[in-house]
């Protein structure tokens, strides 16, 4: 059963990385605060195919942010990004997600 279940994740972020490698439409990076302070790099996050509007919850590093920024993609149309509150973004997929999109997110400590 682990088996097939990590199978089944390596298939899936192939077929992400295959679909995103393909050519993507990317926005501009949204940046909120200043960026000059210790910058935090958050793995890449993938958004899976049908769901048009994300909350993402920025985890806690030990840091108290002073800014950030977002980088968002999807395979058809640049998503839109912005900041709700220093460790929550909101993405809103304008394309029609049926796809796999990514946003990065970057804090500043």
């Amino acid at each position: 059963m682990t088996s097939r279940l990590h199978l089944l994740l390596a298939a899936t972020c192939a077929l992400a990385l295959i679909q995103l490698a393909s050519g993507e439409e990317c926005s501009r990076i949204n940046k909120w605060g200043q960026q000059t302070d210790r910058e935090v790099k958050y793995e890449p996050i993938f958004l899976k195919p049908g769901v048009k509007d994300w909350k993402i919850k920025i985890p806690n590093e030990n840091c108290v942010e002073v800014g950030g920024s977002t980088y968002a993609c999807d395979y058809d149309k640049a998503p839109e990004a912005s900041f709700l509150e220093a460790r929550q973004v909101f993405v809103h997929r304008p394309g029609d997600a049926k796809g796999y999109g990514r946003v990065e997110i970057s804090l500043y400590c």
